[in-house]
This record gives C-alpha cells, sequence and structure tokens, in this order.
C-alpha cells in the first residue's frame, strides 16, 4: 500500500469536518476506565524513507512459502493456480460485489454465486449448496447447527478426534454455550472406528476425510453406523481429493463442509480463504448463508435470484439461521474460475498429481533408517504422518536453518505427547526434485 502523509494540516481539516477541537473530543465517548493512560512502548515517529525501510527490514523476517520447497499443510494447502485466476478475479465487475439486495442489478454476482453451488454440489455429490461460510472451522459448527436444528429433541454430537483442531476448538466454544453435550471419539491406529459411533439422543456425527493425520476413513461405514442412530453426519473434506476418491455424497452424508481454500487461492497468513457447506435438499430450509437460484423474469427470460431470503439477516435477523453475515464471495468466485480452467479431466489429472508425489515421497522417507510412517496400513492422499527419530520441531529447525527447507507440521504443537511425529504434505507444486533433496537432508539428521 502507498504510504499515505497524515499532516496537522489534514487532522485539523477532519476534526473540523466533525465539529471536533481535538482528538481528545473523540474520546469522550469511551469511558474513563476503558481507556490507555500513559505513553505506548514505540519508538519515535519516523520520516516515510526511515519506515519504509523499517517495514521492509521486518518484512524480510519472513519465509514465503513458494520461496523453498515446502511440505506445509495441516490444512493450509497450496496448489498451482493459474495467472489468468488473478487475471479475471481482478475485473472491476468484482470490486465492490457484496450481498445482491437487487436482484435485476446484481445478475453478474449471482450468477457466479449460483455457478459456484453448481460446482460445489457436482464435486461432493450433493443436492444444495450454499455460498458461503468464513472457513473450514466455521463450516463444520454450520453443519452441526443444522442437525440439531433437524434434529430438535437431541443433545449430545459424536466429534471425531481425527477433525481439524481448530474445528474441535470451534465446536466446544459454541456448544459449550448450548444445552448439548459433545463427545469426542477416540481414534484407533489413525482413524474414526465405525463401531464408536453409538448412544442415545445423538444429533450429529462429525468426521473428516482425510482426517487431520491425513488418513482416509470409512465414510460409507462411519455415514451408516450414523444414519442408525437416527443422526446427521456432517462429513469435512479436502475438495481437492473429491478428484480422486468417491463424493461423500454417494457414501450416504447428509452434510458436506470444508475449507475451500486450495481450489484457487493461496494459503498466505492463512487466508483470506472460504468454507463451503452441501447437504441434501431435505435440510436446504436450514442451510445458513446465501443460496441462489434460478428462475424466469416477468418477460421469460433466464434470470438469478436468492431464495430462501427468510433465512438472510436483512430479511428476519431474529430468525436466522446463522450470524454470518459477510460472504465469502471473491475467494468462491476464484475456486469457479479456476475449476473452470481446470475442467474436469484437469481436476481428476491434479488430484492424480498430488497422489503420486506424496505416496513417492511417503516411500522414500519411510526407507530411511529410523523413520516410519506412522500409520503404514492406512491409505492416504496427499498428507500423512512420519515418526521421526528426533523431535518434530527439531527436523523442521535443521532443515530450514541448514537445507532451506520448509519442514511438515509438528503435531506436537497441538498434542505434546506426540513431539515425533510429523505430517507431511505433497502437493502438485512440489516436485520429485524437491522430494529427493527433502529425503536427501532428512538422512543427514538421523
Amino acid at each position: 500500500m502507498t504510504y499515505v502523509q497524515n499532516t496537522e494540516q489534514d487532522q485539523a481539516e477532519m476534526l473540523a469536518a466533525v465539529g471536533m477541537a481535538s482528538t481528545d473530543d473523540l474520546w469522550k465517548v469511551i469511558p474513563d476506565d476503558c481507556r490507555f493512560t500513559g505513553d505506548l512502548d514505540v519508538g519515535p515517529a519516523l520520516d516515510e524513507d526511515a519506515l519504509v525501510r523499517h517495514m521492509r527490514a521486518i518484512a524480510k523476517k519472513n519465509v514465503a512459502a513458494d520461496a523453498l520447497p515446502s511440505f506445509l499443510g495441516a490444512g493450509a494447502y497450496r496448489h498451482f493456480c493459474p495467472a489468468l485466476v488473478d487475471n479475471l478475479v481482478s475485473r472491476t465487475e468484482y470490486w465492490t460485489a457484496y450481498t445482491p439486495y437487487q436482484p435485476e442489478a446484481s445478475q453478474g454476482t449471482l450468477t457466479t454465486i449460483y455457478e459456484f453451488q453448481t460446482l460445489m454440489c457436482r464435486i461432493t455429490g450433493m443436492e444444495v449448496a450454499n455460498a458461503s461460510v468464513y472457513d473450514g472451522a466455521t463450516a463444520v459448527i454450520e453443519g452441526v447447527l443444522l442437525a440439531l436444528r433437524t434434529k430438535k429433541k437431541a443433545k449430545r454430537v459424536l466429534a471425531s478426534k481425527g477433525l481439524h483442531p481448530d474445528a474441535l476448538a470451534v465446536l466446544h466454544t459454541y456448544l459449550r454455550h448450548l444445552d448439548v453435550e459433545l463427545v469426542e471419539l477416540d481414534l484407533a491406529d489413525g482413524a474414526t472406528p465405525v463401531d464408536a459411533v453409538q448412544g442415545e439422543d445423538v444429533a450429529a456425527v462429525a468426521f473428516q476425510s482425510p482426517n487431520f493425520h491425513g488418513v482416509i476413513e470409512d465414510v460409507k461405514g462411519l455415514c451408516d453406523a450414523t444414519k442408525a442412530l437416527g443422526a446427521l453426519s456432517v462429513v469435512s473434506v479436502d475438495p481437492i481429493s473429491l478428484s480422486v476418491l468417491e463424493a461423500p455424497g454417494a457414501q450416504g452424508a447428509d452434510v458436506v463442509v470444508g475449507e475451500g481454500t486450495p481450489m484457487g487461492n493461496e494459503p498466505w497468513y492463512g487466508g483470506p480463504g472460504f468454507g463451503f457447506m452441501c447437504s441434501r435438499m431435505d435440510h436446504v430450509r436450514q442451510m445458513p448463508a446465501r443460496i441462489a437460484g434460478e428462475t424466469v423474469d416477468g418477460q421469460g427470460r433466464r434470470a438469478v435470484v436468492l431464495t430462501f431470503q427468510t433465512r438472510e439477516q436483512h430479511i428476519r435477523r431474529t430468525k436466522a439461521t446463522s450470524n454470518i453475515c459477510t460472504s465469502q464471495q471473491l475467494m468462491a468466485l476464484r475456486a469457479t474460475i479456476w475449476s473452470s480452467l481446470l475442467g474436469k479431466e484437469g481436476f481428476v489429472e491434479l488430484g492424480k498429481t498430488n497422489l503420486s508425489r506424496a505416496h513417492y515421497a511417503a516411500q522414500r522417507i519411510a526407507s530411511l533408517p529410523g523413520w516410519s510412517l506412522t500409520y503404514p496400513d492406512r491409505s492416504f492422499f496427499k498428507e500423512f504422518s512420519v515418526t521421526t527419530p528426533i523431535p518434530a520441531a527439531e527436523v523442521n529447525r535443521r532443515l530450514l536453518e541448514e537445507h532451506g527447507i520448509l519442514g511438515g507440521f509438528d503435531l506436537g504443537r497441538v498434542d505434546p505427547t506426540r513431539p515425533n511425529e510429523w505430517l507431511v504434505a505433497v502437493t502438485d507444486v512440489v516436485n520429485r526434485e524437491e522430494i529427493d533433496r527433502l529425503v536427501a537432508a532428512l538422512e543427514s539428521l538421523s
């Protein structure tokens, strides 16, 4: 962002425009006991040149994820994104796109929403999709809340410990303030046991596949067990994995959610990204956020509108299904353009590339003395857990300092009992040469 000065004259003119004599007048609405007193612990003011130099020096301390070979994933994955996505999404039509209150003036935005929903339904095998929720973790709780509204008398939710830690944390945050018991299901050899799905008064069973440890779950078995309880299954997925794995909708899922960032968006600083949510048509009136539908106008021409507007906060705020107010549609638009550029065959080819490179990396790493796959008998897509001979935190430090490689995710950060488990992600932007370079570096560490 270009440096913009704020001179004393500028400040005086702005204060005069709002009828204030000084900036102190602006703060009078803030109670005294809420105000900071004293001096802020910051250095002296800098001129423009010195400030730019200072900010550049700070920025150089960052290591860009695309500057080094990177095997870091854990829910935020980098995939190749054609330059055409940036070009198209930068068109001025999308600069001010927001909630399309007036369909007659928002046909472009509504059409992109409709196309996105169609895309997500085809990928997940579901019947209806919204556009959209904040992120993958938010999508999980929204799926669970949908189930609780549908199963009004049920007061228990089962959640697999294979869910992303952020999703589990959000579930705890929401459900602790409701009269709902959250039961976490332990993993067995990295996967959620189907026979753990049991009990009474259950509204939803939430799990993830591939799960946080990279293991592909028995989606059909878990969905069948959930249905036997009279509950709804909420399945969190990596959308890229559905290029080679069977769609959850075809395996009995009731609600499919996930993080859409891998589709045409970059994981820099965690986003911005977007969550997606799909369900069966039976539950469409319980879905949060926006849904675009196709109809005809008064002259019989094709038109796109927002449907079920009673769900929207701007219509019936007190009866809204969610507190979602902001559409992540710009990021969803990127996903739509990205997917259109790939096409069906390109999407499948992308999945095969991820699958083959990840399995090549796993085979090479597991061949090293002292290194092994944590779950050697489990299937995985593009991410897998490795048991390391030294703490994973030490592995990452030495890889970066001695070899210029960004290592995998240290599972000890989320579970102190697992200091020697290392989550390695291999996507299409990691080539065989970089994998071999990683293996050579690991060999030198042990």
